[in-house]
């Protein structure tokens, strides 16, 4: 079954694709703008990326674009190397995810505080990315289904199907649902791209 896209959604991603056709470098650009697609058509809560720093000016120009449409925001992790590491974000959709009450109960279990505040959640989920330590329950942040993130921390006895976007663990059809949904908008990206001199 095809996905159902807000227009004004699907609006702002065209205007994210001039944007990065517009680029010299327009590939990378091009890259970035598909893997945020199924963020900006109101599918997946955030996305973590290594955004290349090479021309600072671009990066700031897409920062202003990106965030027009007020619901995507963006949190800076860290510096590293010429590459920023950052978290897309649409905020109600990341605030919905992590208010289920077993994501709630998961997270507390992680040490997220009882209280729950999304800012809260996300710095200390940012501090812990900066730690030695990868914090693993970045994948419900990141839309993943809460068995899959259990099963590959080792907190749930359920057997390894597959990698398919991440490592799919017991009952395949909640995580085929929430993939094709990924897959469905970055096809709809990349049909907008061909159709946007």
């Amino acid at each position: 079954m095809q996905e159902q896209f807000d227009p004004l959604n699907t609006k702002h991603l065209g205007k994210l694709i001039t944007w990065a056709k517009d680029k010299t470098y327009h590939e990378k650009s091009l890259f970035l703008v598909e893997s945020l697609a199924p963020l900006v058509l109101g599918i997946k809560p955030s996305v973590l990326l290594n955004v290349s720093l090479a021309n600072e000016v671009e990066w700031i120009e897409f920062v202003k674009l990106f965030t027009q449409q007020k619901a995507l925001q963006i949190k800076k992790i860290r510096e590293l190397n010429g590459r920023l590491q950052v978290i897309f974000y649409q905020r109600e959709k990341l605030d919905f995810v992590l208010r289920q009450k077993p994501v709630q109960e998961f997270l507390m279990t992680m040490n997220y505080p009882k209280q729950y505040s999304l800012d809260a959640y996300l710095s200390l989920l940012k501090h812990r990315i900066i730690s030695l330590k990868f914090p693993h329950e970045v994948g419900v942040f990141l839309g993943y289904p809460l068995k899959d993130v259990l099963g590959f921390m080792g907190l749930l006895p359920l057997p390894y199907k597959r990698t398919q976007g991440w490592r799919i663990y017991g009952d395949e059809l909640p995580s085929n649902e929430v993939y094709e949904k990924y897959r469905q908008a970055r096809s709809i990206m990349r049909k907008l791209a061909v159709n946007i001199d």
